[in-house]
């Protein structure tokens, strides 16, 4: 049963209609008292929600060390492209207590701190293991060579840094890449900088208490992996530990690929790993040349891969479930299937794969939909069903002697995610149990461009005494307050829709402000009003319109076969549909 929120003094309520000015004003217990200062802060992830929430901390002299870690060689998290493909994960995994593992394993080893240095000399094997190691300890992103942001760039912009004046609405990954390396670039932590305060090819195996001598926690110690290619032929391996007073988990919400337990798929996966992967291995439309390819999915990944596709396959299909369209979702799902080219088979959910003889090929194969249709000839199989949220460097449960959270009601319920949601957390950044760990960018339906450059800020002030926190017993009530509004703790609770993204940054910049007036500090301002960009831009996706690559801000209708100019296009999108 969910617990009844207890309405306190402490108005801190991120889906109210109007935030009253006096949120920063503790209830009746008092505000959360933290237990030891915080100096020193880690930063999990160099991606958009890393970078803003570094510029936030650093643009305050409250913080004696700032450093960031990231597995990749660049920042830019989910934005940097490489023709690297990541490896498959066991399909199998994903239905045990160990689907965390789908991401990495850590890997810690006794000694601490340890180097290693790798010569391959003429082993062939020895450098093809070591290499995907490499590529395991980087894991690349999931993009396609092709791929442009399915968000207008007026909206998908740091605030306070601009865009280029000229740039496409719909600007290719590689356009995204350079602008966040920019940015960067601008807080003096790209990969060609000379810093100290961020390191790149460092992944966190773990993260636990840093204890005193009497067993009292006094902050968290990180176990570090930098793991690289040196030179052509030699690897270097290092391990070391470093302690920070607050870590913040900025590692994204693309982890581990999530592929639905269909009958008989295992079988098919390891027979045929070549030609049965999820959307994060797919880099090129040429790969489906002369196929017979199934896209399994409605949403971005799918629908965007099928488009790319398109031309290159003999027949292209999309595989869909009846009711896949949540009311919930910030995208609603005809948005997106608005979007397929008119070729495109759109077919029903698959109930199973049936077994193919020994010696046959994957076209030999069957494919039962839950309508009883059998399918065959196929070459191709790409799930472009989502993705589960993973924290491998975390404890998995709250029996863990490192993380514990004496709130939650059952020992078996993940610390802080089951791999469909994130819970435990106080408007879905602060731990609650020990709000020294925070988490950014976790949200669905958010622009994390502009959303996370707030929760930075909330994460920045309230670290430095300058905005407080309620009550622990305030943030547990908020927090079961927010699981009735969402609907439970499922698929879905992280997702934001325009309103209460909306209201969520209102509610940020009320809660400082009245913070920054009482206790110093400077007043923010709200994000620039995109509204009527964004109704454009969501008009043109429902009515099927598409991108003209070559054009700024132009779009081609599939019924008019032209390319309107940026007034005719206007023009049409604002006719009722």
């Amino acid at each position: 049963m969910l617990r009844k929120l207890l309405l306190t003094g402490f108005v801190a309520i991120a889906l109210a209609e109007q935030v009253p000015f006096n949120v920063d004003s503790p209830d009746d217990s008092g505000h959360y008292e933290f237990e030891w200062p915080i100096k020193d802060v880690a930063i999990i992830g160099a991606g958009v929600s890393g970078l803003l929430s570094y510029r936030a901390l650093s643009n305050t002299e409250d913080f004696t060390k700032i450093k960031i870690f990231e597995r990749d060689d660049s920042p830019g998290g989910n934005w940097h492209y490489s023709d690297e493909i990541p490896k498959s994960i066991p399909i199998e995994l994903g239905q045990t207590e160990y689907w965390w593992k789908g991401d990495f394993i850590p890997n810690i080893p006794n000694n601490i701190p340890s180097h290693k240095v790798y010569k391959v000399e003429s082993n062939q094997t020895f450098e093809n293991e070591l290499e995907n190691q490499r590529i395991l300890h980087r894991q690349p992103k999931p993009l396609w060579k092709t791929l442009r942001a399915n968000t207008p760039a007026p909206q998908q912009q740091v605030p306070g840094f601009e865009w280029p004046k000229g740039v496409e609405w719909a600007s290719h990954h590689s356009k995204v890449q350079r602008y966040l390396r920019s940015f960067a670039s601008w807080l003096g932590i790209n990969n060609g900088d000379e810093k100290t305060n961020v390191s790149y090819n460092t992944r966190v195996e773990l993260v636990e208490k840093n204890l005193n001598k009497i067993g009292k926690q006094i902050g968290w110690t990180l176990t570090l992996r930098k793991f690289l290619r040196a030179k052509e032929g030699c690897y270097e391996e290092t391990y070391w530990k470093e302690n920070f007073d607050a870590v913040i988990v900025a590692a994204g919400r693309f982890n581990i690929p999530h592929i639905p337990a269909i009958e008989g798929l295992v079988e098919w996966s390891h027979r045929f790993p070549e030609q049965v992967f999820h959307s994060r291995q797919y880099r090129y439309g040429e790969s489906a040349v002369g196929k017979n390819v199934i896209v399994i999915g409605a949403s971005a990944s799918a629908t965007g891969v099928s488009q790319d596709i398109n031309t290159y396959a003999k027949n292209s299909y999309l595989s869909i479930r009846e009711h896949s369209d949540d009311p919930r979702a910030p995208v609603r799902r005809d948005t997106h299937l608005n979007a397929l080219p008119r070729n495109t088979t759109i077919i029903g959910e698959i109930k199973r794969f049936h077994p193919i003889s020994d010696g046959g090929g994957i076209s030999e194969g069957k494919i039962e939909l839950l309508n009883g249709t059998i399918i065959t000839g196929i070459n191709l199989l790409i799930f472009g069903t989502g993705f589960r949220y993973s924290f491998p460097f975390l404890p998995q449960y709250h029996n863990s002697s490192i993380l514990g959270n004496e709130t939650a009601e059952s020992e078996e319920q993940p610390i802080v995610t089951d791999g469909s949601h994130v819970r435990s957390l106080y408007l879905d950044t602060f731990y609650i149990d020990q709000p020294t760990l925070a988490f950014q960018g976790q949200n669905v339906g958010i622009q994390t461009f502009v959303y996370g450059k707030y929760a930075g800020e909330a994460i920045a002030r309230v670290w430095s005494g300058k905005a407080h926190l309620p009550s622990k017993k305030g943030q547990w009530s908020h927090f079961w307050r927010t699981v009735e509004e969402r609907g439970g703790l499922r698929k879905g609770f992280q997702w934001l829709n325009n309103e209460s993204n909306s209201r969520y940054l209102n509610f940020f910049v009320a809660w400082l402000n009245a913070a920054a007036i009482k206790n110093g500090g400077r007043l923010l301002e709200l994000p620039p009003d995109v509204s009527e960009e964004m109704d454009l831009w969501m008009k043109a996706r429902a009515a099927g319109v598409f991108i003209n690559p070559d054009g700024r801000n132009d779009f081609q209708s599939a019924s008019e076969k032209g390319v309107l100019d940026n007034i005719q296009w206007k023009k049409a999108i604002l006719d009722d549909w």
